[in-house]
């Protein structure tokens, strides 16, 4: 677990990061981990001196498991409101399904060859959603985090700029794998053409903000030459065709 102030990591039993933000009057959730992840994130609140119940927040920046699979629980202890973007809310209510998993890639054909028990490994708690938010929204939270809707990961992927410090939370719309920044793997991705698009339009919109740590879904956070490495990013999806 690691801690670039005043952002928190808390590394997820299905690999999926969790951000907790320490404010002075609040704690602010990018974020729940798997269901399993519960009392990792309750033990790492108590471990900076602060109480569950100073979760204001809980930013979601999608429904798979390992990613919205704490939300509920986290939500009823700390009457925290649960923030997505609108096109995720009923996978996330439990009012409309849509598959986690897809039969692209080495791990999509993989996970396809058992669909029960993929559907049960990835089956999410559903969570009431507070705030539906939309593309290039300023959200109330910390001063002012903007909504970017990243969609092809799924429907209502959504990345999260917190303006003021220039931190960029990606979810799966980028991912850091051994420390080289990449796109969500196919095979559990709705839409992965889309997913290049939203990834390169994310760039495109922070380009000229002074993003200096990038807090992605999944793998370290990136707090050396972040903006070199988002540009290097796109660059690398247009000379592939991607976008």
């Amino acid at each position: 677990m690691k801690s670039i102030p005043p952002v928190h990591k808390v590394f997820g039993y299905l690999t999926g990061n969790i951000y907790i933000i320490e404010a002075d009057d609040e704690l602010v959730l990018i974020d729940a981990g798997a269901p399993q992840d519960y009392m990792l994130v309750v033990d790492r609140i108590k471990s900076l001196g602060r109480s569950p119940v100073e979760v204001s927040h809980i930013l979601l920046s999608h429904f798979h498991v390992d990613h919205a699979g704490s939300a509920a629980a986290l939500r009823r202890v700390s009457q925290a409101k649960v923030v997505a973007h609108a096109d995720e809310v009923p996978y996330l209510q439990g009012d409309d399904s849509v598959s986690s998993v897809y039969k692209k890639g080495v791990l999509g054909r993989a996970a396809s060859l058992l669909p029960r028990g993929a559907a049960a490994a990835t089956r999410v708690p559903p969570v009431e959603v507070d705030v539906a938010c939309a593309d290039g929204e300023v959200l109330d939270v910390l001063g002012g985090i903007r909504v970017f809707h990243t969609p092809g990961h799924t429907p209502g992927q959504a990345c999260y700029l917190w303006e003021e410090k220039g931190i960029l939370f990606t979810g799966d719309t980028i991912i850091n794998t051994y420390r080289t920044l990449t796109l969500p793997t196919i095979g559990f991705s709705c839409d992965f053409d889309q997913a290049a698009a939203s990834a390169a339009k994310v760039v495109d919109a922070v380009e000229d903000e002074d993003v200096w740590l990038v807090c992605a879904g999944h793998g370290p956070m990136v707090d050396t030459d972040a903006m070199q490495k988002l540009l290097k990013f796109r660059g690398k999806l247009m000379r592939k065709g991607k976008v």
